[in-house]
């Protein structure tokens, strides 16, 4: 053979053992060669050689692939693009390298990572249990129309949109019939809305429309009063008929404000006032006062109310999917007003914040949680969540005292903090998530996917766990099944374990289990239980059950069972 005909055949070898497809074209489109991957790939076409691609390929002749190929050939300029082919409905990636006589096409099929990065795209902006814009999202969109208010006669109005009786009926039906619900209502508000409005869930039962629609003060009665009708109406879920009714407060910008937060507040405000009456809705209006003072009056509650025993914990556990094992509890904060009863941490914790009493708060969490845990078996660990307003200088310094003061060992803690922490002052924070590391604590990203910071920081800091949040769990739907397969294969890539919050159903543990989460938690698998109950609760699963115990339940769950002592 000669050194010509050594060379080609040293070139096909490698252009064969690429996993690259590969097409060779001439000046005339026509096939000089193909390795045996773009046959594969492209199975169906006739990719004979000296057939012109575009006879195989009709339909994309003077498209997005022909003009970069003849873009390439004509600059002699090499072109890197991704383009979808509806007719075989596959994204390739393509990369065309031009000669003066021909033109190399290497390309490979890229459709599941653009599915992958659409869903955490979708994952980003929105929520992906009612498919309404997420708060963060909301928020941004706001912040532009805001900006562009000026030399515009069109102002922006922000309805700030609660339920009336979302608690009462989730209480009652349980957690996946609220979901159900919440979607109904999303879908009921959205087909009220303009089409260039944005409508967002904030949280809970709690949503907020901005529309620019205000022109005329009439239309924006007309919609708070759709929306106040619409959402009174009965809802039909499943073979139950329920109704909720909205409670709405609603801010127009520039008089009531020209900033994000500022609107929100005012909003908030006259949503106060539209709650007294139920489904009803209020203007801003700027002697609303009142709401304030309530506001202070219920952080003076809540300043005296470590000292006087009303904060508590209780610790729900989390299991191994795999062997079934009790592996921690996590500490949950509970707040029990002398007056109101049970205040939701959802209400309080954002005050703790505000005041900065959560700093006291977290301390004693901390101090509290820790003890208990050092009294639980050796295998038994503990998790706490951490406010964004903890991280300080001082955090490191408190963590390592209070477990050599109780005697935890540090592997037996996971702190767990949300995306939120990682969006003020990052870099700092990334040094101390760093210190955190380095006593030997574990440290989780907790409620992932409630924003659009998480992605990014989990190439920048080694979590040992991500926590799946319950929305992805509690949504049966196909794109949450594909958010919750994509993000545990992200998380197991980077040696990272994935916990599933929230899990209440026997259909949402299997889907949890077989999509290969690493642990779970949720009322399924077991309901907080205060400190007291703790050793109770481990001795009643690692007991053993006797042969005819008439009065026992077993708790089936992962590849075997649970036995938990029934009365």
């Amino acid at each position: 053979m000669d050194r010509d005909g050594l060379e080609i055949s040293r070139s096909e070898f490698v252009l064969e053992s690429t996993t690259d497809s590969v097409i060779v074209l001439d000046r005339d489109w026509r096939i000089l060669y193909r390795n045996r991957q773009a046959l594969d790939l492209l199975k169906g076409r006739d990719l004979s050689l000296g057939r012109s691609l575009w006879e195989a390929f009709p339909e994309a002749l003077g498209g997005p692939f022909h003009k970069n190929y003849a873009w390439a050939l004509k600059h002699q300029k090499p072109v890197d693009f991704e383009e979808y082919l509806e007719s075989m409905e596959t994204w390739f990636e393509v990369h065309a390298y031009p000669s003066r006589d021909a033109i190399s096409l290497f390309f490979r099929d890229v459709t599941e990572r653009r599915r992958t990065r659409e869903q955490l795209t979708y994952l980003a902006t929105h929520d992906t249990l009612t498919g309404a814009y997420n708060r963060a999202h909301a928020h941004d969109r706001l912040d532009r129309l805001l900006g562009d208010l000026r030399g515009d006669a069109q102002g922006v109005a922000l309805l700030y949109i609660d339920l009336d009786h979302f608690k009462e009926v989730n209480d009652t039906y349980g957690h996946p019939f609220g979901d159900a619900l919440l979607k109904a209502v999303t879908a009921r508000m959205r087909s009220l809305a303009h089409e260039d409005d944005v409508l967002a869930r904030l949280g809970g039962d709690e949503f907020m429309l901005v529309t620019r629609q205000t022109t005329s003060p009439f239309g924006l009665y007309q919609l708070a009063e759709r929306l106040v009708d619409a959402l009174r109406s009965p809802f039909n879920i499943g073979a139950c008929q329920v109704e909720v009714g909205a409670s709405i407060g609603i801010a127009i910008a520039p008089q009531d404000g020209t900033r994000t937060e500022e609107l929100l507040q005012n909003a908030d405000t006259a949503l106060y006032f539209a709650k007294h009456e139920r489904n009803s809705y209020r203007f801003f209006a700027r002697q609303m006062a009142e709401k304030a003072k309530l506001r202070q009056r219920l952080k003076a509650d809540l300043a005296g109310a470590l000292d006087a025993g009303d904060l508590q914990l209780v610790y729900q556990p989390i299991y191994n999917l795999k062997s079934g094992n009790l592996v921690r509890f996590e500490a949950l904060l509970r707040w029990f007003h002398p007056e109101r009863g049970p205040v939701e941490p959802a209400e309080f914790v954002p005050l703790a914040e505000e005041t900065g009493l959560i700093a006291g708060i977290g301390d004693w969490v901390l101090r509290a949680a820790c003890s208990e845990a050092a009294c639980w078996p050796k295998d038994v660990g503990l998790a706490i969540n951490l406010s964004p307003v903890q991280f300080r200088t001082s955090l490191p310094f408190k963590v390592a005292d209070t477990l050599n003061k109780v005697g935890l060992r540090p592997d037996r803690l996971l702190l767990e903090i949300t995306e939120n922490v990682l969006l003020q002052s990052s870099v700092e924070n990334l040094r101390l998530l760093d210190q955190l590391r380095s006593l030997g604590v574990k440290v989780a990203l907790d409620d992932f996917g409630s924003g659009y910071a998480s992605l990014g920081y989990l190439r920048e800091f080694p979590f040992h766990e991500i926590k799946i949040d319950r929305s992805f769990v509690a949504d049966d739907s196909v794109q949450a099944f594909a958010i919750v397969d994509s993000v545990t294969k992200l998380g197991h890539a980077r040696g990272t374990r994935v916990t599933a919050e929230g899990v209440e159903t026997q259909e949402q543990l299997d889907r949890v289990r077989g999509i290969g989460c690493d642990k779970a938690q949720g009322f399924l698998l077991g309901r907080p239980v205060a400190a007291s109950d703790v050793h109770n609760h481990v001795r009643r699963l690692r007991e053993p059950v006797s042969a005819g115990a008439g009065r026992q339940e077993r708790v089936r769950t992962f590849s075997g069972s649970l036995t938990k002592t029934g009365s």
